[in-house]
């Protein structure tokens, strides 16, 4: 008799085990988030022609990277507020302009927004030019200023 049960509970068992009609397979992945900005310079940016006007000069090519369903946002900061200042001399400097794709960079010495878009994805590259008067009365010596350019997802 125990036996009888026992084949007969073993039975109902693999039974209900296997009587589903239908079963789900999840299938997930997920895509990690871009955000890259890199800068490809040109040799005139490291040697500025200080004797003369500069007019629209390509000193380099910024490249973006983004996959943000949202878009992103280019930020840029100079860190001597537009001005390229001679290292000896913090009162010799040249005041300049930088573009970015023909748009005027706004450099401040604290982050502003230079471009936005709001579902741009894949990879973009824009020039980057300078412009600057004929400066005079200039010191002798070295002439610099670092401009940093962010990108963040809106």
């Amino acid at each position: 008799m125990k036996r009888t049960l026992l084949a007969l509970t073993l039975a109902t068992v693999t039974s209900t085990a296997f009587s589903a009609t239908s079963a789900d397979l999840l299938l997930k992945g997920v895509v990690a988030p871009i955000l890259e900005v890199s800068i490809a310079h040109e040799t005139l940016a490291s040697n500025l022609p200080l004797d003369r006007q500069v007019n629209s000069e390509k000193v380099g090519t910024i490249t973006e990277k983004s996959n943000s369903p949202t878009g992103y946002k280019i930020k840029a900061r100079s860190a001597k507020g537009g001005k390229l200042v001679n290292a000896a001399d913090q009162n010799s400097y040249v005041q300049y302009t930088l573009t970015y794709q023909g748009s005027n960079v706004p450099l401040n010495t604290s982050a502003t927004e230079v471009y936005s878009t709001a579902n741009i994805r894949g990879t973009n590259s824009k020039d980057l030019k300078i412009s600057y008067n004929q400066p005079s009365n200039l010191s002798a010596g070295s002439y610099e200023d670092t401009v940093t350019f962010t990108i963040e997802a809106n």
